[in-house]
C-alpha cells in the first residue's frame, strides 16, 4: 500500500498567480490515492474556481467561512481530520496572517486551528519576497515548526526572473509527502545516494551507456530525507528534477562518479549505490567522429573503477548495494554482497513485466548477511525506497549498539 493513501490532505490555496499551480497538486494528491479538502481565500477565486477543485476530485471545497449550511465548528473539525496542511500558493499576506495569529477570513482561520504538520510554498513578487518584515514572518514560522519549500529563482509575473516564484506541484507534493513519513532515525546523519546511468564516451558524437532512468535511486534520495537525514545525490544523466531538500551533484562517467563517490564519503553513515555504472569504457577516445568504413566494427573497452571495492579508507558504516540481473537473481545477488562486502543488497529483474527500465514501479528482495532475505512484491519506488531505508536504519542501529559494547 502506498504511503500517500487515504492520507487526508488539506490543501490550502491564496490569491496569487501561483493558484493555478494547485490544481496540479490536487491532481497528484488524489492520483496517489489521498482524500483532499481545499480552503480557497477569496483573493484565491479571482485565479481559479472552486469548480475548478471540485472537478478534479476534492471532496469538499471551503470559501465562505459564514456561508449557509456550514457546520458551526468546521474550522476545528477540518483541523481535526487533516493529517497535513499545505499552502500553495502562501502569498505574503497569509504567511503574515499566521505569524501575528491573525483568522479574518477561511483559510488564516483554518491555519491557526491546525496543530499537525504545515507545509507552505511561498509565491510573490521577489520585492515582497526580500521585504524584511516578510523574511521576520517566515524565520519566525520556521522557529516553531512550520515547513516551508522554495520559493523558487524562476520566471515571475513582473516579467523578471529572480527568487518569488512557486515550486512546482511535483515538488510540493514529493516534499509533503517526506514529511508525512515522519520519520526521524537519520536525522542530522549523512547518507550518500548514486542514481542514473554513466555515459562513456567513445567520440565527440557516441558514447555507451545503459536503459537505467534513475528514477529508483531518486526514490531511495528523497526517502532518505524524509527519514531526516542529509542527503547526497550522485547522479549520471538523467531526465529528473532532484528530490526536495537534497544536495546533488551531477556526474557523467564511471571515473566521475568514483571520485565524487571517494571524495563524499568521509563520516557518511549509509551510502546506497544504486547507480548503474558502466564496468567498461573505450580503451581511447577518438576526438574525430568514427566514420563507417566497413559491415562491422570492432571495439576496445577496459574496464572502469570498481567504486564498492575501493572503499577501503573512510568506508560508510553501512553500505547498500544494487544487484539487477536477468537470469539466477538470487545466487548473484549474494555472490555480489559477498564479493563487494556490502552490508546489503537490492535485488531486481527489469526484465518482468510491470517493473521494466523507466517504470514508477519496482518489485525486489533485500538480502543480506546470515540468510537474511526481504521480498517486496510490486510497489512504487517511492513505498520500496522507504522499506530499503527501514532495512538500512536497522543494520545502522546494530552495527552502532555493537560498537558500543
Amino acid at each position: 500500500m502506498s504511503l500517500m493513501n487515504d492520507k487526508n490532505i488539506l490543501l490550502g490555496v491564496s490569491g496569487g498567480v501561483g493558484a493555478f499551480k494547485a490544481c496540479e497538486l490536487l491532481r497528484l494528491f488524489v492520483k496517489a490515492g489521498s482524500n483532499v479538502r481545499v480552503i480557497m481565500t477569496e483573493a484565491a477565486t479571482k485565479f481559479v474556481t472552486p469548480l475548478s477543485f471540485q472537478s478534479l476530485g476534492a471532496e469538499q471545497v471551503s470559501v465562505d467561512m459564514f456561508a449557509e449550511k456550514r457546520e458551526s465548528l468546521e474550522h476545528v473539525a477540518w483541523s481535526d481530520w487533516g493529517d497535513i496542511l499545505v499552502i500553495a500558493p502562501a502569498t505574503g499576506n497569509i504567511i503574515g496572517k499566521m505569524a501575528a495569529g491573525i483568522a479574518d477570513e477561511i483559510l488564516s482561520t483554518q491555519a491557526i486551528a491546525f496543530d499537525g504538520i504545515t507545509l507552505l510554498a511561498p509565491a510573490m513578487n521577489v520585492k515582497m519576497y526580500n521585504n524584511k518584515t516578510v523574511q521576520k514572518n517566515i524565520k519566525y514560522l520556521e522557529s516553531v515548526g512550520v515547513n516551508l519549500v522554495g520559493p523558487e529563482t524562476g520566471y515571475l509575473a513582473s516579467m523578471i526572473t529572480a527568487p518569488g516564484r512557486m515550486s512546482e506541484p511535483e515538488i510540493i507534493f514529493k516534499r509533503a509527502r517526506q514529511l508525512l513519513l515522519k520519520r526521524s532515525s537519520l536525522k542530522g546523519r549523512k547518507v550518500i545516494v548514486t542514481a542514473g546511468p554513466t555515459v562513456e564516451p567513445l567520440d565527440p558524437v557516441r558514447y555507451l551507456s545503459n536503459f537505467s532512468s534513475g528514477k529508483m535511486g531518486y526514490a531511495l534520495a528523497d526517502a532518505a530525507a524524509g527519514f531526516g537525514a542529509n542527503v547526497t545525490l550522485i547522479s549520471g544523466p538523467v531526465h529528473l528534477e532532484p528530490p526536495p531538500g537534497v544536495r546533488i551533484i551531477d556526474v557523467k562517467s564511471a571515473e566521475e562518479m568514483h571520485r565524487a563517490v571517494v571524495k563524499e564519503c568521509p563520516r557518511t553513515a549509509l551510502l546506497i549505490m544504486a547507480a548503474a555504472v558502466a564496468d567498461y569504457r573505450p580503451s581511447a577516445f577518438h576526438k574525430q567522429k568514427i566514420k563507417r568504413h566497413s559491415d562491422s566494427m570492432r571495439l576496445n573497452l577496459r574496464a572502469n573503477p570498481d567504486i564498492l571495492k575501493s572503499l577501503k579508507r573512510n568506508r560508510p558504516k553501512v553500505v547498500v548495494g544494487f544487484a539487477l540481473e536477468t537470469r539466477d537473481v538470487e545466487a548473484r545477488a549474494i555472490e555480489k554482497l559477498k564479493d563487494k562486502g556490502l552490508d546489503l543488497i537490492v535485488a531486481n529483474n527489469p526484465t518482468e513485466k510491470g517493473v521494466e527500465f523507466g517504470s514508477d514501479f519496482n518489485k525486489v528482495t533485500i538480502y543480506g548477511r546470515k540468510g537474511l532475505a526481504v521480498p517486496l512484491e510490486r510497489a512504487e519506488k517511492f513505498d520500496i525506497a522507504v522499506a530499503v531505508i527501514e532495512e538500512s536504519v536497522k543494520f545502522l542501529k546494530k552495527r552502532g549498539s555493537k560498537r558500543k559494547k
